[in-house]
């Protein structure tokens, strides 16, 4: 069973665009709280956080007036709508400390996310919107191409044409333990021809990742057809395959990807069955850092002619 579809239903999510209510056991939808009856100006489907009366955090939406709306809650509690916004309306990108830089919020609001540096996990996105949102890094491609990574038909991940057919980017917006997961869905009609890999613990110092994915690049003969964890986005020499298995099924539309690591141990999961399982025992190992995904053409970096679906949705969070 699809990991994604299995996610808990009753454990606070943070959804971008909007933070749903959870049912309870009986069915009943979650409560909306009092509003506190503030007049500030936003972009419409911009959230911001708020506070609930048990403590559990809400989200308010900017409604189609300009004006934010009563605090959705979970569990049925009901709302003080204390809380500040995270930014203020029509943020746009920032750079990030080594100089790359983030995505901007959409134009029409959608994409605004949830409170920068909230507590709660897991987080689960399904790129349905129009543009990419703060609440993520692109690392490559570097400014000023790092615009072909964007959502494509308000619904997947992927890349407009441009010189680069290579991209990294993780979620920046919830501090995760080091132990944490990252897990990816490809769309029933990703574009063919695209390796898939979901990363954990990118390493902001020098952009180390532990990437999972399958080899379907034919250049890469002792790695091609196998699983695969690897020490990446570091320059070639200092690259390092930790683990790889054989296996002759590749990655097809509608699959899962999924890399746990706990400690230094690293698990990889192919539509929720364990393919692989691996300890990074190398002095140059990655302790801390932001989970994410990465994608390139199988047959190496290169132009990108046409728009490229590659993922549907991904979720992220601590173990």
């Amino acid at each position: 069973m699809n990991r994604l579809a299995d996610f808990p239903r009753c454990r606070t999510l943070i959804l971008v665009g909007a933070l749903a209510g959870c049912a309870s056991p009986s069915g009943a939808s979650s409560d909306t709280g009092s509003d506190d009856g503030s007049s500030d100006p936003c972009v419409p489907g911009q959230t911001m956080g708020c506070m609930c009366d048990d403590g559990s955090p809400g989200a308010r939406t900017c409604d189609n007036g300009g004006f934010f709306g009563e605090c959705v809650c979970q569990g049925g509690a009901e709302s003080s709508a204390s809380g500040s916004e995270s930014g203020g309306p029509g943020d746009e990108s920032s750079s990030a400390s080594d100089g790359s830089s983030s995505s901007g919020s959409a134009s029409d609001g959608t994409a605004g996310g949830s409170e920068t540096g909230a507590p709660t996990d897991p987080v689960f996105d399904d790129f349905e919107r129009v543009e990419l949102g703060p609440n993520w890094r692109v690392w490559f491609p570097q400014p000023p191409n790092d615009v072909q990574v964007a959502i494509l038909d308000e619904s997947d991940l992927g890349m407009l044409p441009g010189p680069q057919g290579f991209f990294v980017v993780t979620w920046m917006a919830t501090t995760f333990a080091a132990d944490q997961f990252s897990e990816a869905t490809i769309p029933e009609d990703v574009t063919d021809g695209w390796i898939h890999q979901v990363a954990v613990r990118w390493r902001i110092a020098d952009g180390a990742r532990y990437g999972f994915g399958y080899g379907s690049d034919p250049g890469q003969v002792d790695q091609y057809q196998t699983w695969y964890f690897k020490y990446d986005g570091v320059p070639g020499p200092e690259t390092r395959w930790i683990a790889t298995t054989p296996a002759a099924q590749e990655p097809a539309p509608g699959d899962t990807l999924r890399i746990e690591v706990e400690g230094f141990t690293l698990r990889g999961y192919f539509n929720d069955a364990l393919v692989l399982e691996a300890t990074d025992t190398d002095p140059s190992k990655i302790a801390d850092g932001e989970p994410g995904m990465a994608a390139r053409w199988a047959t190496g970096n290169q132009a990108t002619q046409q728009p490229a679906k590659v993922w549907e949705s991904w979720s992220g969070g601590s173990r």
